[in-house]
Order: C-alpha cells, then sequence, then structure tokens
C-alpha cells in the first residue's frame, strides 16, 4: 500500500555506543590526557592577540565525577579512534547532539582531550562578526548551539563553517540546527548516557575495586533506569560500588517513572518532518521566553496527523515539557461528552480560558477529526455547523495573545473541514507515521539498559509496530520478568517482535513496496521518501512531484498504484489481496483516480462533462468496464517497466524484507538504476479495451 507523506532522507548515524569493542581503549587515553594537565592541548596556541577567535584560556575543572562521566560519555559517543579520525578528515562535517546546557562546560573543556595531540580546537562564537582567520594546519572549527542563540546568527555560523576544507564539528548545547536537513550530508553523533558500562568505568578509577556480585548489582539497579546527574552524584557519594548500587536502587524506588509522566523531546529518536517541526518549535519558544523572538514570528499551531498509536499525543506532551510549557490536555470527544451543543461549547471555552490562565501553556486537542466539516449535508449539519463556526472564533482569539500555542492531533485529516487547517489558525498540518528504526531505538534506549547494537537489532525487529505496541510491549514483558525474578532481557524482546513473521509472506510485502517503489522512479512521477514493513503489510511513503493534470499524468499514477500488483504477479506468477481492502488500499486509490478521470477531469469517454462525485457511478456496468480496462492497462504498463528490472526488484525486497525499511537516502541507490537505464520505456497497451494482464489470466487470479 502506498502512503504519501514526506519525509527527510536519512544520515549516517553513530549513539551511544559504550558497549561496541574500542570504546574503553579511547576512554582510557582521553582520561589519561585529561589528568595529565601538562599534556592538555592549548586552545590558543599560535592565536595572535588580536585573533576574533581567541578563547580565553579555560580554567581546568577538577576532576570531579562529573567531569569524569562527561569524558567518559564523549568517549562512549564516538566509541572507537576511527570515529574520530573521520571527524577531523578534510571537509568532515559532524553533529554532536544531545548535550544539555548542564554538560557543556565540561564538555567544553573535555573535547580537546579526544583528538590527536598535535589537533587544535577553534571555537566560532555567535557574537563574532566574521569568520575565524588563519586557522592553522590540523584546526578543527567548532560551533556549539544553544537555546539562546538566535537563528539567523546560528545560519551565518553554519554558512562560514561550510565555506572551509577544515573539518567542522556541530555540537547541540541545548539549541536546534537552523537547517535540519544538513543532517543528510553530516556524521551525526548522540551524546551517550550515563548506562552501567560508563558508570562501571568510572568506579574503576574512583572507589575500591568491586567485590563479587557488586557488578551484578550495579546492573540490575540501572536496568532501564537513566537517573539524571543530580541522583548520579547522589549515589556516587557512596564509599563501595556496593553502596552505590545501594544508593542508584533506592532512588529508583523513589524516583520510578509513572505511566502518564509526560516524555522529553530528548527522548525521541529519529529525524521525521513532524519531530524536526516539533524540535524547532521548541527551539523558538525557548528563545521567546529568553526574550530574543518576538511571539508573532513563532509558530504557534500545528496538527500531527497520522494512524493510531504513532504517538502523536506524546511528541504534543514532549515539546510541552521541553518547552517549560504548561500541558493543558483537551479533546473533542470530551467536549461532546459534556452534554448538549451549549454544554459542549461552554467545555469547549473552559479549556481554552483554561490554557490562558496557565500561560505560557501548550494547549494539546486531541482528536481535532471530530470538529466535522460544515460541506456534509447530513441529519446534524446545523449541529457541526455552529460548533465549527464556536471553534474557529476561539482559534482566532487565541492567535491574537501571547503565551498559548495550540498542537491538535487526528487520525483523519482529510475529515476537517478547510477552514479549521488554514494557516493562520493551523500553520502547520504534518504526518506522524509509523516510527522507523532510529525513532524506536531512541524509545527502546530510555527504558533499557542493552549493549547499542542489541538496542539496533531490536529496533529493527520491531520496525511496522506503532509506539503504543512497543509501550505495551514493554510493561507485558518487564511485568514478566519481574514476576519470575529476572532482568528483562533483550531476548524477551526478540520473542515479542518479529518471531512469528512468515518469511515467504515477508518477502511478498517486500516485493509489492519494491514494485511500488520502482516504478514511481522510472516514471519519476514523485520521490520516495520511505520504505517499511508493518504489521498489516507494507507501506511505500512519495513526495510527489508536480504535474500538469494531463491524461498521461494520471495514467502514470495509476501504473505506479499498481505497480505492487504487477510485481506479484511477476516474481510469484500469482497475486494477492494485498493491493485491495481498506478505503486507501491500492486498488481503491486508483479506482478513484479512474473515475475521476471518467467523470469529473473530462478526460474519458464522455468528454467535457463533470458529472458529480456521486458513489452509485460504480453501479454502472459500462462506467465500470472502462475502469477496469485502464486498471488492467495501468499494471499492463508497470508490468512492462519491472520485467526488464526482475534481477534488481529481487534484490532490493530481499534487502528491505531483512532490514524492515529503506530510507529514501537507501532506497535512492537502488533506484537510480532504474533511472539510469534508458532502454526502461513503458509501452502502454491500448487505453481501452482488454490489456495484455487481462488476456492472460483468468478472472480467479484477479483478487482484492
Amino acid at each position: 500500500m502506498t502512503q504519501h507523506q514526506p519525509v527527510p532522507q536519512s544520515a549516517p548515524k553513530t549513539s551511544a555506543k559504550s558497549a561496541q569493542p574500542g570504546w574503553s581503549y579511547l576512554a582510557h587515553k582521553l582520561l589519561q590526557r585529561l589528568q595529565d594537565h601538562e599534556d592538555l592541548p592549548n586552545p590558543d596556541a599560535d592565536a595572535t592577540d588580536d585573533d576574533p577567535a581567541r578563547m580565553p584560556d579555560p580554567t581546568p575543572p577538577a576532576l570531579t565525577s562529573h567531569t569524569l562521566l562527561t569524558g567518559l560519555r564523549l568517549a562512549a559517543s564516538f566509541a572507537s579512534q576511527a570515529a574520530v579520525n573521520a571527524t577531523i578528515a578534510p571537509n568532515a562535517i559532524t553533529l554532536l547532539r544531545g548535550v544539555t546546557a548542564e554538560d557543556w562546560p565540561a564538555l567544553h573543556y573535555i573535547l580537546p582531550c579526544l583528538l590527536p595531540a598535535i589537533w587544535q580546537i577553534r571555537e566560532q562564537k555567535p557574537q563574532d562578526s566574521f569568520p575565524i582567520r588563519r586557522l592553522p594546519p590540523r584546526c578543527l572549527r567548532l560551533i556549539p548551539i544553544g537555546s539562546g542563540d538566535r537563528p539567523a546568527d546560528l545560519a551565518r555560523l553554519l554558512m562560514i563553517g561550510l565555506d572551509s576544507a577544515a573539518p567542522l564539528l556541530i555540537v547541540l548545547a541545548g539549541g536546534a540546527l537552523p537547517e535540519p536537513r544538513l543532517q543528510d550530508r553530516m556524521q551525526v553523533i548522540d551524546f551517550a548516557p550515563v548506562d552501567a558500562q560508563v558508570l562501571q568505568a568510572l568506579l574503576s578509577r574512583t572507589h575500591p575495586p568491586a567485590r563479587p556480585g557488586d557488578s551484578a548489582a550495579l546492573q540490575m539497579a540501572m536496568n532501564g533506569f537513566h537517573p539524571g546527574m543530580a541522583d548520579l552524584l547522589i549515589a556516587l557519594r557512596g564509599a563501595t560500588v556496593a553502596e552505590v548500587a545501594h544508593n542508584l536502587a533506592a532512588l529508583r524506588a523513589t524516583r520510578e517513572r509513572a505511566p502518564d509522566d509526560p516524555p522529553h523531546l530528548d527522548d525521541i529518536g529519529g529525524d521525521s518532518p513532524a519531530l524536526s517541526a516539533a524540535r524547532a518549535m521548541v527551539a523558538d519558544l525557548q528563545l521567546w521566553r529568553a526574550g530574543t523572538l518576538g511571539w508573532h514570528d513563532l509558530t504557534r499551531t500545528v496538527l500531527f496527523h497520522g494512524p493510531p498509536g504513532t504517538g502523536k499525543s506524546w511528541l504534543a506532551q514532549a515539546m510541552a515539557r521541553a518547552a517549560g510549557f504548561a500541558a493543558v490536555p483537551a479533546s473533542f470527544g470530551e467536549w461532546q461528552a459534556a452534554g448538549h451543543l451549549g454544554d459542549m461549547l461552554k467545555a469547549m471555552r473552559a479549556s481554552f480560558a483554561e490554557a490562558r490562565r496557565r500561560a505560557p501553556a501548550m494547549l494539546i486537542l486531541d482528536e481535532l477529526d471530530a470538529v466535522g466539516t460544515r460541506t456534509d449535508r447530513g441529519p446534524h449539519q446545523n449541529y457541526r455547523v455552529m460548533v465549527i463556526n464556536a471553534f474557529l472564533a476561539l482559534m482566532d482569539g487565541i492567535a491574537r495573545e501571547e503565551g498559548v500555542v495550540v498542537v491538535a492531533t487526528c487520525n483523519h485529516a482529510e475529515l476537517i473541514d478547510p477552514a479549521v487547517l488554514r494557516p493562520g489558525r493551523f500553520d502547520l498540518a504534518l504526518a506522524v507515521p509509523l516510527p522507523d528504526a532510529a525513532t524506536l531505538a531512541g524509545v527502546l534506549r530510555r527504558h533499557l539498559n542493552l549493549p547499542d547494537p542489541e538496542i539496533r537489532d531490536l529496533a529493527q525487529r520491531a520496525v511496522g509496530h506503532s509506539m503504543a505496541d512497543l509501550d505495551a510491549a514493554l510493561r507485558g514483558l518487564r511485568g514478566e520478568a519481574r514476576r519470575a525474578g529476572r532482568p528483562l532481557t533483550a531476548d524477551d524482546l526478540r520473542a515479542a517482535f518479529g518471531a512469528d513473521d512468515d518469511p515467504a509472506i515477508t518477502q511478498r510485502i517486500a516485493i509489492h513496496e519494491c514494485g511500488h517503489a520502482l516504478v514511481t522512479a522510472a516514471l519519476g512521477h514523485g520521490q520516495i521518501q520511505h520504505i517499511a514493513l508493518d504489521r498489516a503489510g507494507g507501506q511505500t511513503r512519495i513526495r510527489r512531484a508536480p504535474r500538469a493534470g494531463l491524461i498521461a499524468d494520471h495514467s502514470d499514477l495509476l501504473a505506479e498504484l499498481m505497480a505492487g500488483r504487477a510485481a506479484e504477479r511477476l516474481v510469484f506468477g500469482t497475486i494477492t489481496s494485498g493491493a485491495g481492502g481498506p478505503e486507501d488500499s491500492d486498488l481503491a486509490l486508483a479506482t478513484r483516480v479512474a473515475l475521476a478521470i471518467e467523470t469529473r477531469f473530462g478526460l474519458g469517454t464522455e468528454g467535457p462533462l463533470w458529472l458529480g462525485e456521486a458513489t452509485d457511478w460504480l453501479q454502472d456496468k459500462a462506467i465500470r468496464h472502462r475502469l477496469r480496462a485502464r486498471l488492467e492497462t495501468a499494471e499492463a504498463e508497470a508490468l512492462g517497466i519491472l520485467t526488464p528490472h526482475r534481477a534488481l526488484l529481487e534484490d532490493m525486497a530481499q534487502t528491505l524484507a531483512t532490514r524492515r525499511e529503506l530510507s529514501g537516502q537507501e532506497a535512492e541507490e537502488w533506484l537510480e538504476q532504474v533511472r539510469r537505464d534508458e532502454a526502461v520505456v513503458a509501452t502502454p497497451a491500448p487505453e481501452c479495451g482488454p490489456s495484455p494482464v487481462a488476456a492472460s489470466q483468468p478472472p480467479a487470479c484477479r483478487t482484492g
């Protein structure tokens, strides 16, 4: 099944690699240099007194637990000397993200210890009015981005950093990247959390040797627990490893997250358009609170829409927490449950009034699609008109005041009155699809204390599950492990995700989805953004290219929609019902396009007549015959495109079946082979009448 939602291309990433080989050696080297003050590189070596890049001599911090932990986390983030070498390669761009404001002072001092002794760091600061000059050889340019930096300054600094062959390191220290798309061309490294391995490495340097059983107790205390720095420093006041483990266990018992405890935006991994927009909005809200950005320069309203359980409300709550805004929950369902029309409008006004009273606040409005549309001529039209008009008046009123952001969620944005969704009322409308592997890995890291390779393997297996699925599975499995008197293990999750998959069915679904992608690429009808397998089948998200609306454009769209079915027929000789079923299935979409050609676009047999949107056209036998001919012609065209590339189709599908998802960048490597082949020219069958597919297959083979 195709879904047409824009998502960004993925970037090469590394994250939280504390358990990978080589990290302990890197940590040893870094801490050895940190402890040897005389060996520290001088950040101002070779800098003249009038050099605008000159940084004040850093005061070496005491080698406290916080400082040592910061160094160990930095080593765990890069994981190996190879990653460090990649950072200082000519023209390299590296993004270190996930750094907090409290991490930055120590990290700023420690960063030079990560580099070879002959390397230096030069910092380009937001207040600098011109670029660093006379960079010496073997010099890394550093651009820290904080929450208080102005977007215009950051954009200028990035232009300065990019306009040079010197390697560039960008550190997100509480801020947001002005251009999230730049991450596609960077080495992205997540600042590693404090896990059991990092903590054990610290304790081996600061505490007496552990006794038998101490390490296991520490591992148990840290399993799924991510304490803040204050909690860690309290726990580390224990004189022995056993006391530290006991302190952590006690803190964990008192600070266990409640099921409804709101998440933080940093807890959510990945780079989807919705998440990137959420981070940008939060960064702007923080600037507004700091007094450096005007309220009317902000994006203050956004709608997140998508299938149930994908984490839309969770994302909205995370935005409120990250921005420091009060979260005011509301929903159309709750308003409607208040009673008759007068009670509902009263409840609606009360929610908006509470948001104003608690400003700065974020009104999180669920089930926005229940507002309906005024064009619906059903028996409750007057009720809907009054509700929509009242809601529009409230949205217009809140837009004229400072301090309230509205974040709405729904499953079916197409059911909402257009006046509700126009810019000014909802400035952004963004799809929140099922989470990709990067997002799932971020959730798993938050809940599990496992080596990063296992986290990434579990995330790949969980692709196709919603955030709600993952949350329910984790709670259930953790409960089972607790009742069995043991910790939750990776094997428990492997058994829950993908253990019962049928490889033959998975391969067929992968063939189907790759068929969509290859035909779309061959026809130039859109850009493939993401391909994934899910619990119900698969989905291919496409960013549509603008088209003129010629009959050829609509025919290309039909071929792309029928391509999954054609791919199955090519490889297996049979088809399944996977192209049909719900209203957003391939066959449903293709049928609507073909019907529009005949009855609304003036491009069919009826000529330049607009015959309306009545659904009873499908009862007309002549219309059904013409629609069937168009769809069979489209399937034949798709089959003609795929046949010369069967080997490519099967290889691409095998990769998708193994990994369960292909990002836009990964898919592009396969799709480019189709575009380069000038011999791929689809030969359309006659526009009306039986197609080669119809002639060669008995009626029993056409399903769905």
